[in-house]
């Protein structure tokens, strides 16, 4: 069964850590799944609020496929990015925190769905952090590559999203290879949840995050 863990905040504006059971398998890393959002909102996120269903499917996905990676899932306090407060980048500090205290020693991966993979991009420098994984990101093209060089990066986009930009995504992923970093585009054939038929990218997320988490961490091929 779950546990669950609430943050710091006011009232109901709390983040919320998704933990895997206790007595699941005795993990060798550790997965940080960020869901999606909007551009503004300040309030609660609300109960019914379906942006963190693409990554509550895909942690499930990946959890089953790689059984000796802890996959720890974000709630965040309220619903929106909300411009240079950056909400959900402290929710997620946060929770590299607590993920720090309750696996010690552990290496960590970010995987982040939409804004939630702006979010996974802004912690790419974060010392914890061994790889990061952004799915249909928002705001691929504001960053700048030279962040990106000291952390693998895979970035998955649907070919067939018309809310955040595949090509985006893969333009930072080529400018990243042209600096010298190591990146991965995929794209597949889906819309913006990437909820279609998700078995084929859940596994080849799966098989990255357990490449630089628990296996050698040397360069997996890299295609644009």
């Amino acid at each position: 069964m779950e546990r669950r863990e609430i943050g710091p905040g006011v009232g109901r504006v709390r983040p919320t850590l998704i933990l895997p059971d206790r007595r699941a398998t005795e993990p060798r890393g550790v997965v940080l799944m960020l869901h999606g959002g909007d551009v503004e909102g300040v309030e609660a996120r609300s109960t019914f609020d379906p942006s963190p269903l693409p990554v509550r499917v895909a942690a499930a996905g990946i959890a089953r496929r790689r059984p000796d990676l802890a996959v720890v899932r974000l709630l965040n306090a309220v619903g929106g990015w909300n411009d240079r407060v950056m909400s959900p980048v402290a929710d997620a500090r946060w929770a590299l925190m607590r993920i720090g205290q309750l696996y010690p020693d552990l290496p960590v991966a970010v995987v982040g769905h939409s804004m939630g993979g702006r979010t996974a991009f802004e912690l790419v420098d974060e010392p914890d952090v061994r790889a990061v994984i952004g799915l249909a990101p928002w705001l691929a093209d504001g960053y700048d590559e030279k962040r990106f060089l000291g952390t693998p990066v895979m970035v998955m986009h649907g070919r067939l999203d018309n809310v955040t930009d595949p090509d985006a995504s893969a333009d930072l992923v080529r400018r990243i290879r042209i600096d010298g970093g190591s990146a991965t585009y995929r794209s597949v054939p889906d819309w913006h949840t990437l909820m279609f038929r998700p078995a084929g990218w859940h596994r080849e997320v799966a098989s990255f995050l357990h490449h630089y988490l628990v296996g050698d961490g040397g360069d997996q091929p890299r295609n644009a």
